[in-house]
């Protein structure tokens, strides 16, 4: 099985949240675990936005951006997907384009798709991805 991982369940392992045992039993699970390059300004910016408020030490985010790389085994490139994201997008009318870059390579792949992300797993499921 084929794995998508999304920003918010990388964070949920990388700050050993509620799921994160859940979601790495998934990982560990999975042939091989993809993401949407555009995943690494995404971590990058959500551990930036919690330094920012003082909820992360500067050293947590440092791990925790390490981290990323450990728990992906393959970055696609945006541009080989961002054609069937811009079609998603164009027929889910209800979620932010960016997030369809998952969809897309999940529907590609034929993999699950991790999220945490209600609204995502919604378009998921619509579109016929298993969710994870």
């Amino acid at each position: 099985m084929k794995s998508v991982l999304d920003t918010n369940c990388a964070l949920e392992i990388a700050l050993n949240k509620t799921d994160a045992s859940r979601l790495k039993t998934l990982l560990d699970e999975s042939d091989a675990v993809l993401a949407p390059d555009l995943i690494i300004p995404e971590y990058v910016n959500a551990l930036w936005q919690l330094h920012r408020l003082s909820l992360l030490s500067l050293a947590l985010c440092q791990e925790a951006m390490e981290l990323l790389f450990d728990l992906v085994g393959t970055f696609v490139p945006s541009r080989e997907i961002y054609r069937e994201a811009f079609a998603l997008s164009r027929a889910q009318k209800t979620h932010a384009a960016y997030d369809m870059f998952y969809l897309a390579l999940a529907l590609r792949e034929d993999a699950v798709l991790l999220t945490l992300d209600g609204t995502l797993k919604k378009e998921a499921k619509r579109a016929g991805i298993r969710v994870g």
